[in-house]
């Protein structure tokens, strides 16, 4: 029962409380963002893109702790858009919320690993396969096997990428 058992009186319907009714409009609006997603997928239109991740902002502005919206955006911006910097900022404060956000630490190693950052790459995977609910660990360590090849090869030219 929702609210405590409490019924609307006229409707005999469960009572909603605000939170409840926040994130279903943010689920709304999520949705929304995601057609647009589909579509700029599906037809390669950037405008789509754009307009989803105005979607996903908004739902993540009306519900602060629904991090699927935030971090559809940060997905969103890196492989379709490729604002490295702002997915990355995004990922980066998922994180800061939500340390063992795995699916937020997944793409901030990849996002780390396109933009020449191999250490923090590894570093992100490395907490990834360490995490109880990491879905996709075959892939990650598969990953984290190139990326210790490429900094074994950088190490031996000469050295690995200056980092911030």
């Amino acid at each position: 029962m929702v609210s405590g058992g409490r019924f609307c009186p006229a409707y005999r319907l469960p009572m909603i409380n605000n939170s409840m009714l926040r994130f279903i409009w943010a689920w709304l609006v999520y949705t929304w963002g995601g057609l647009h997603r589909y579509f700029g997928n599906k037809n390669n239109m950037r405008g789509e893109h754009e307009a989803a991740i105005r979607y996903f902002s908004r739902a993540y502005a009306i519900d602060p702790t629904f991090y699927q919206a935030r971090l559809a955006r940060a997905v969103l911006l890196w492989r379709e858009l490729g604002r490295l910097d702002e997915a990355q900022a995004d990922l980066d404060a998922l994180l800061a919320e939500q340390p063992d956000y795995a699916d937020a630490l997944l793409n901030r190693a990849m996002v780390a690993q396109e933009n020449g950052r191999f250490h923090d790459a590894r570093t992100d995977l490395e907490a990834y396969l360490r995490l109880p609910r990491a879905d996709y660990k075959a892939e990650a360590s598969r990953m984290l096997v190139i990326l210790n090849d490429i900094t074994e090869e950088k190490k031996e030219e000469g050295g690995e990428k200056k980092e911030e």
